[in-house]
């Protein structure tokens, strides 16, 4: 790797593989699976890293896919939507983030390095440059990938790793 950006989208790439890798086995019942109260279902997982990647995108000054009509209310961590029993057809959500993840992947090997050091104009209390918050989504994705392997072995599947 020559530079930030290509690491940066190196991350990237695995987190979407390792996503891909634990989902792509999932009866569609399987999506909508807790393994306790209040836990996540892998088919909002997946749409809320889908609805995270085109907020990334367009930080990182690309244009997003456009999304189904609802799709960021149904995915938000807002109010009710985490615990919601009705994703739609969760057979097209894996596919929706591949499609996006791309995106982001392409968007961000675009992206002139001297925007990285950029701060955002809403900074987190994580992180506060366009760099940082590129660096964190893949943390944030692997820590939800984290959630999913959680949902295969509570389902009796074995460990993929």
């Amino acid at each position: 790797m020559k530079d930030s950006i290509e690491a940066l989208a190196f991350g990237h790439k695995s987190l979407g593989m390792m996503v891909n890798r634990f989902c792509e086995d999932l009866k569609p019942e399987e999506y909508l699976h807790r393994p306790c109260p209040g836990s996540n279902c892998a088919a909002w997982i997946l749409g809320h890293l889908t609805v995270t990647d085109c907020s990334a995108i367009k930080t990182l000054g690309g244009t997003p896919p456009a999304l189904p009509e609802g799709f960021e209310a149904r995915f938000s961590r807002e109010g009710d939507a985490p615990a919601a029993s009705d994703f739609g057809d969760v057979t097209k959500l894996l596919p929706l983030f591949g499609e996006v993840h791309g995106v982001l992947i392409a968007t961000l090997l675009k992206t002139p390095p001297e925007l990285l050091s950029k701060p955002l104009e809403k900074p987190r209390p994580i992180f506060s440059t366009i760099g940082e918050m590129a660096s964190f989504i893949s943390h944030h994705a692997a820590m939800h990938v984290g959630q999913i392997t959680i949902i295969r072995r509570s389902l009796g599947r074995p460990p993929l790793i």
